[in-house]
């Protein structure tokens, strides 16, 4: 067989579409469940972080006025 002839024989077998070819992009399945899950672990983790600092910033009793008046004893 010529190679001309290999050419225009997958040509002929080839499906014409007539519109563009669509791809799905995105992520599906296991990976977009771990994905949904980390950030749902990481906004946990800020708001856990968040709440931790208020509590230690009301427990230290810090104010912008008084921030000076600490004493250390060593």
């Amino acid at each position: 067989m010529m190679p001309q002839e290999q050419y225009t024989h997958h040509r002929a077998t080839m499906p014409s579409s007539e519109g563009p070819q669509v791809y799905k992009v995105g992520i599906y399945g296991w990976r977009k469940r771990c994905l949904y899950f980390f950030v749902l672990l990481l906004m946990i983790l800020i708001l856990v972080n968040l709440a931790m600092t208020i509590w230690i910033l009301k427990v230290m009793n810090f104010t912008i006025g008084h921030a000076t008046d600490w004493t250390f004893a060593c």
